[in-house]
């Protein structure tokens, strides 16, 4: 028997398989790699603007992006080389963005 993931990406896992499920149903046959699909580039490979992207998810990406570093910073107990595999960042970005924690030893 196989155990069910009790990790924090659970919420975001089962979101994100809802909508390739939707995405699927709506383009079944569209050879677009991105996530985000519209029906404007569902019947090629480019991306969606980034107009229909703020329209549909109003927050920055910049946002975004930051507010999941900073959770995988608490999440990772700050550890360093984690995030910047992780996102792809440098080692003084990092070190920015774990300046202000106080970790416990890992």
């Amino acid at each position: 028997m196989t155990a069910a993931c009790t990790c924090p990406a659970e919420p975001a896992r089962v979101r994100l398989a809802a909508y390739l499920t939707h995405r699927d149903k709506r383009w079944p046959h569209t050879a677009n790699p991105h996530v985000f699909v519209t029906s404007h580039t569902a019947l090629s490979t480019v991306p969606a603007s980034r107009l229909w992207l703020y329209r549909h998810y109003p927050a920055s990406s910049h946002l975004l992006r930051s507010d999941r570093i900073l959770d995988e910073v608490l999440a990772a107990g700050g550890d360093a080389r984690m995030l910047c595999e992780l996102f792809g960042l440098s080692i003084q970005a990092v070190t920015r963005s774990t300046a202000a924690g106080d970790f416990p030893p890992g």
